[in-house]
């Protein structure tokens, strides 16, 4: 799915994510960040949710927006934006967890998010216009697909 041409590559990246997965039958599992209050500031709460049952993904959405550069640079940007998502996926779980927020999904509905009735995982979504086959972040826990 192309990006919107009309905003930033990032805000773009998590737009066209989020009208991919409403659009392709998940409307009702996909909810739409919202902010919550922590001390005198505010925190979003992941760029995306999808919730089904007892599990639940807080979706990271990171966009490469500058020129791509050589594959070292390249892999260390994936490195490090990786690291920085699950981090905030992490944050978001959290948060939840603390308190629960009210969430929008694709069709508008507003439902309460209480992080203790979800199982949850990290998805780090990377909008790259030329990331390499076989690259992939590492991690003790996976490996890249053959």
């Amino acid at each position: 799915m192309p990006l919107p041409s009309d905003v930033e590559p990032g805000i773009g990246a998590e737009k066209a994510a989020h009208t991919a997965a409403a659009t392709w039958g998940l409307p009702d599992f996909v909810f739409q960040s919202s902010l919550t209050r922590k001390g005198s500031g505010q925190r979003e709460l992941g760029d995306r949710l999808l919730l089904s049952g007892r599990r639940g993904a807080v979706v990271q959405i990171k966009s490469r927006t500058v020129e791509p550069k050589g594959d070292a640079e390249e892999r260390a940007w994936i490195q490090k934006v990786t690291k920085k998502a699950m981090s905030q996926a992490k944050g978001t779980v959290r948060m939840l967890r603390l308190q629960a927020a009210e969430m929008v999904n694709g069709r508008g509905t507003a439902l309460p998010v209480a992080g203790d009735a979800y199982e949850w995982m990290a998805v780090p979504l990377l909008d790259h216009d030329q990331v390499r086959t076989r690259w992939c972040p590492r991690s003790s826990r996976s490996a890249c697909p053959r």
